[in-house]
Order: C-alpha cells, then sequence, then structure tokens
C-alpha cells in the first residue's frame, strides 16, 4: 500500500480502530502487535513489541503467544474490517485443545484469522530459529483443525444456516492491500 495500514482512515478512524471495535467486546484481553507504534488512536489495548526484529507473521504471532496469559490467542490482522464475530466464536467454541484451529478458503489457510495455542511457542522458536518463517509450513508438526466453510456450516444435525466466511457478500478474510482495496471496502460497508 506504500503506507502503514494500521492507520489508514476507514469510514472516519483508523482502519486498526475499525477492526478493534469489532472485535472488542469478544475477547477480555486484547493486545496489538506493533514494532512502528506506541499507541493507536481509538484503541484502548496494550502494544506488544516483536520479540526479535524480524519481520514476518510467525514473529508477530509469536511475540503474541509470549506475551499472552492465556492458552489460547486469537490472531486478526488489522486490515480485515469484514470479520464476523460469530465466525471468530464458532472457531473459539470449537477449540478442543488443538494447536491451530485456522480457517481453510479456495486462497488456502488464513493464518491471520486463526487460533493459536501457546503450545504452539516451542514450534515457533525453533521454526524462526532456522530462519523458517511461513506459518503454515509448521502445521504438519503441529494438531491443527481446519475449518472450511463447509465444516463451520454443518452441524450434528445438518447445515446451520448463512454463511460463517461471508460478511455483506464479500469474504471476511479479505484485507486491504491497495488504495483500490480501501476504497472498494468502504463502498460495501454502511
Amino acid at each position: 500500500m506504500g503506507r502503514d495500514k494500521a492507520t489508514v482512515i476507514f469510514k472516519g478512524r483508523p482502519l486498526i480502530a475499525y477492526v478493534y471495535d469489532l472485535i472488542k467486546h469478544l475477547f477480555p484481553n486484547i493486545m496489538v502487535l506493533s514494532s512502528q507504534h506506541s499507541t493507536f488512536e481509538g484503541v484502548d489495548a496494550p502494544i506488544v513489541k516483536d520479540f526479535v526484529p524480524i519481520k514476518g507473521s510467525i514473529i508477530g504471532i509469536t511475540s503474541a503467544l509470549l506475551a499472552a496469559t492465556t492458552d489460547y490467542v486469537f490472531v486478526v490482522g488489522c486490515d480485515m474490517p469484514f470479520i464476523r464475530t460469530d465466525t471468530i466464536r464458532y472457531m473459539v467454541e470449537h477449540a478442543h485443545g488443538e494447536d491451530i484451529i485456522v480457517p481453510w478458503t479456495k486462497a488456502g489457510y488464513e493464518p491471520l484469522h486463526a487460533l493459536y495455542n501457546r503450545s504452539c511457542l516451542p514450534h515457533m522458536l525453533r521454526a524462526i530459529g532456522q530462519n523458517q518463517l511461513k506459518i503454515s509450513a509448521l502445521f504438519p508438526t503441529l494438531s491443527v483443525r481446519v475449518v472450511s466453510e463447509s465444516s463451520a456450516l454443518c452441524g450434528p444435525s445438518g447445515p446451520s444456516g448463512p454463511s460463517l466466511f461471508v460478511n455483506k457478500g464479500v469474504s471476511i478474510f479479505t484485507n486491504i492491500n491497495t488504495e483500490e482495496d480501501l476504497t472498494l471496502a468502504e463502498s460495501r460497508i454502511d
């Protein structure tokens, strides 16, 4: 995008504040991962710095797990304005000790909209030490529950309603990477 996505103005406030407002009532403890900021306008959560100065999702997720006081951490990108609380609740409610609960779509895994157990830490730290920075590379060595749209919609008694993976006709995993994405997202959200 050429600029800090967290602070891009979306619907009159920083994008990160918009996403924060969507999830703040879901979890008693929220932290924001950023090595570039000490505060964000409209976000009442502690800022956690990356534990090492390396770029990559695995660094942020590992930093969150190191700072967490809970067994699980739900990770969501600050640039995902279409997230749905019912999808997040579904994933949290269906965690039964797995290391990771991650959505799968036609585009692949969605590791920045996933639930991570602190049990992942030794594996992540080892991978980082070996400069293996792709989260999905860890999946074969961990207990991973994959949530697909069909599994999220089908309970023991059959279909459970409308898609948990769509919000206002757009994938909840859509993120803002360009000015065009920003304009499109703003036009799709009331």
